[in-house]
This record gives structure tokens, C-alpha cells and sequence, in this order.
């Protein structure tokens, strides 16, 4: 009995689909779907969405990030309102530093240079920066692990976020960065931080191993930058590059990793 040809025909079809599926996952990985919502919650959505950004154009970040939390009650698994609301906290932060930065300005807060300082002056010189302010970020520099330590160990005794980098030199030495970020930046910091991650697994894609990737550009060059101000220069490379890579044509991006990318990892 001969098999039609129009059976043969759909076979191969079927076979045809199934072999692009399975390619299309070796490559690019399983997106996560968002959620449906209705008609209403769409209308809702859409206005509270706008309100927020329109108050974050104001620089009304507080009320800003009211309004985003609204919109997330109604989609939670929006990546895009995530991110959004990650950079209206990172924006909050940025305005409650004293003295004030600007956004573009890259440097390390109130800086203490203790490379030369003897016995208990680094600390003492950090104590006294950290007095001056009720949130802000200060970053010393040592070259004495156990001075590292010492100053790490006091900021975080006080409730203060406390990062530590270090540095090889060519003599064969060694630096400690220690950034130490207060008050309400340190908060609105680590919520932005926590929001840019959300919208990052949202949006993320597995490859055929069930590794996760970003697949947000957005969302991985802003937690970048947000990780070079925390003092995690290492990770926010990381970030940049991965943005890079799913935005090879990125003139700004190019232009961090081209001046960052050298820290090592």
C-alpha cells in the first residue's frame, strides 16, 4: 500500500519544525513568557506606568517609585517597569548624596588616600569623612590588608554597606579600595540593585546546558553602572559586557569597556 503524498508532506513538515525548535533552544536557550492580564488591568496599567515615568522626569523619584510599585501589583513580571523602578531608587540614591554627584560623574564620592598613613590614621581619617555626612559614599584606599580590615570591619558595625576591591600593582604590591555607602543612598542603592536582578531573570534566556543569561540589554549596562559606584568595578564589567554583547553596536558601551575593561577579573 503506497502512502499518500500529502501525508509524506506533513511528516516532513513536522520533522522541519522540530528540528528548528530544537536548534532555535540550543542557541538561544527557553525565553520566560509574561503573564496575560485583562482589558482593564491593561488601561490601569498603562496610566499608572506613565504617571511614574512622568514623575520620574520630574525628578519626584519617591513618588516615582510609588507609582512603579503600583504598576507591579499589576504585572509583577514586567521586566521593563523592574528596571525602571531599579533606576528611579538608583536616581534617589544618587540625589541623597552629600555632597552632591552628578549622574555622569564617575568618581568615588569623598575620597580618603591613606597609602601613606601610619598605624590607626586610616581609620581615624575615615571616621572623620563618615562624620561630615548622613548618606553618601566614601571610598579609602590602602595598601595594609589589616588596615583594609579594620576600616571594612568599623563601617559595617555602624549598618553601612562596605565593599572591598583589591588592586596588584607592578612593584608586585598591593591595593585595598574600600567603598562604604550610608543613609539613604546605601538604601536606595541596594533596592535599585535588587529590582535591575529582577528584571534581568525576567527577561533571561537558558542555553542548552541551563545556564541563565541576561538577555536585557538595559537592565545589565544599568546594574553596571550602579556596581561601578557601589565599588564593584569587577561585576560591573561583567554587566557592561554582557549589554555589549546583545548591543554590539553601542557607542557608550564601547567606550566603558574600552576604559574599564582592563580591571582584572
Amino acid at each position: 500500500m503506497r502512502t499518500p503524498v500529502i501525508t509524506i508532506f506533513v511528516v516532513c513538515v513536522l520533522i522541519m519544525g522540530l528540528a528548528l525548535a530544537l536548534y532555535d533552544y540550543r542557541k538561544h536557550g527557553v525565553r520566560q513568557q509574561d503573564i496575560g492580564i485583562s482589558k482593564s488591568q491593561a488601561h490601569k496599567l498603562k496610566t499608572t506606568s506613565e504617571s511614574a515615568a512622568e514623575q520620574s522626569h520630574k525628578e519626584d523619584y519617591e513618588t516615582a517609585i510609588d507609582e512603579y510599585k503600583r504598576a507591579l501589583k499589576i504585572s509583577p513580571r514586567d521586566a521593563y517597569l523592574h528596571n525602571d523602578l531599579g533606576t528611579a531608587y538608583y536616581r534617589l540614591g544618587l540625589e541623597s548624596i552629600n555632597p552632591p554627584v552628578e549622574e555622569g560623574d564617575f568618581g568615588y564620592g569623598n575620597e580618603v588616600d591613606a597609602r601613606h598613613l601610619e598605624g590607626s590614621e586610616p581609620l581615624e581619617e575615615v571616621k572623620q569623612e563618615l562624620s561630615k555626612m548622613e548618606s553618601g559614599i566614601v571610598t579609602a584606599v590602602v595598601n595594609d590588608e589589616s588596615k583594609e580590615k579594620e576600616i571594612s570591619t568599623y563601617a559595617r558595625s555602624l549598618g553601612h554597606y562596605a565593599h572591598v576591591e583589591e588592586e596588584a600593582k607592578e612593584n608586585g604590591g598591593k591595593e585595598f579600595w574600600v567603598t562604604i555607602i550610608t543613609g539613604k543612598t546605601r538604601e536606595a542603592f541596594l533596592d535599585a540593585e535588587r529590582e535591575y536582578l529582577r528584571a534581568i531573570n525576567i527577561k533571561s534566556i537558558k542555553d542548552g546546558n541551563g545556564r541563565r543569561y541576561s538577555n536585557y540589554a538595559t537592565a545589565s549596562r544599568n546594574i553596571g553602572t550602579l556596581y561601578f559606584r557601589m565599588g564593584r568595578k569587577r561585576d560591573a564589567v561583567t554587566q557592561w559586557r554582557r549589554a555589549f554583547q546583545l548591543e554590539p553596536t553601542d557607542a557608550e558601551l564601547r567606550n566603558l569597556l574600552g576604559k574599564y575593561e582592563s580591571i582584572p577579573e
